[in-house]
């Protein structure tokens, strides 16, 4: 099964008897409907036939719009049917439950940042890298041990782990010499653009496996309620984004120096990510798909809001 991504303006997205006809000037590509699972545009200037979405909302395959910006999503009506799962899901982001499980993840990003920094540094010893690794198994132990749990709590632990975890891919030039530091939106830099970009794929499969498992996307245990933030999205994105999107941006760092256009390394980006997304790592005694292993583990979030205590993260092995 194919994710179809779409990053060159001027595309047009059409449909011919059961094939998506990707066009510009001429045919490009024909691929099967039944052998697409999402569709995700992160272009400007993108076009696509009613009757593709027709076909993609009867077969379930979600479309996607983002950009740094902004993100829109489209899939079928009958996956807003799982009312008892998203009002135990309510009732879970309001109580210590629902703290419990922001615990939990915020826990397990810090573990695969850790991981993805000795990984990335195997070959160096020194000071520095000994004292923030240690900062970062002391603030796991506190995370662990902490009786009386906060969002604001939580929150202050992941961003102290973070401005080290960036202070540590600068100092150690595991990203291109333009990087300062971390920034969302609107960046101009291009290590913070491509961090963006990779972030906003791994998004999109964060949110397909939510509404798979019946959730509510805009109610997360962690991040602030908004009419317009995914809040559990961004909850459960924070599991998985070092691993998925900044090990792969660490690989890319010299393209990403020698490249004043990022568009012309998106594509570089965007295969690497999706290439680790469809391998196989080992979970539960067997290799799957980490594309499989986030709908499980998400399968199993929705389970914890219904009531099951054992959801741990997924910590990858290197």
């Amino acid at each position: 099964m194919k994710h179809i991504i779409i990053n060159e303006y001027g595309v047009f997205l059409g449909l011919h008897s059961a094939l998506l006809v990707i066009k510009k000037d001429k045919v490009l590509k024909e691929i099967a409907l039944n052998r697409i699972k999402t569709i995700q545009i992160l272009s400007k200037g993108v076009s696509l036939s009613s009757d593709l979405i027709m076909a993609c909302s009867a077969r379930g395959i979600k479309i996607f719009f983002s950009n740094f910006n902004n993100f829109s999503a489209l899939h079928t009506l009958y996956e807003h049917k799982s009312v008892v799962i998203r009002e135990s899901q309510m009732r879970t982001c309001e109580n210590k439950r629902g703290l419990e499980l922001a615990r939990r993840l915020i826990i397990g990003k810090l573990k695969n940042q850790r991981a993805t920094l000795l990984y990335s540094s195997r070959n160096i010893q020194n000071e520095i890298k000994e004292t923030i690794i240690n900062a970062f198994d002391k603030n796991i132990q506190i995370l662990k041990n902490k009786k009386e749990l906060s969002k604001e709590f939580i929150l202050g632990i992941e961003g102290n782990s973070a401005k080290y975890y960036f202070q540590f891919l600068r100092e150690f030039n595991l990203l291109p010499s333009s990087f300062e530091n971390r920034t969302g939106r609107y960046s101009d830099e291009i290590t913070n653009i491509a961090l963006n970009y990779g972030y906003a794929i791994l998004f999109n499969f964060i949110y397909k496996s939510c509404i798979n498992a019946g959730l509510e996307p805009y109610k997360g245990v962690l991040h602030s309620t908004k009419s317009s933030k995914p809040s559990l999205i961004l909850d459960i994105m924070e599991e998985y984004r070092s691993f998925v999107v900044d090990r792969n941006i660490i690989k890319l760092r010299f393209k990403l120096e020698k490249s004043s256009d990022f568009n012309k390394i998106k594509k570089d980006i965007a295969k690497v990510i999706l290439t680790t997304l469809t391998k196989k790592y080992h979970y539960n005694h067997n290799k799957i798909r980490l594309e499989s292993i986030i709908q499980r583990q998400i399968y199993k979030i929705s389970a914890y809001f219904g009531g099951n205590d054992k959801y741990k993260t997924y910590i990858f092995r290197w």
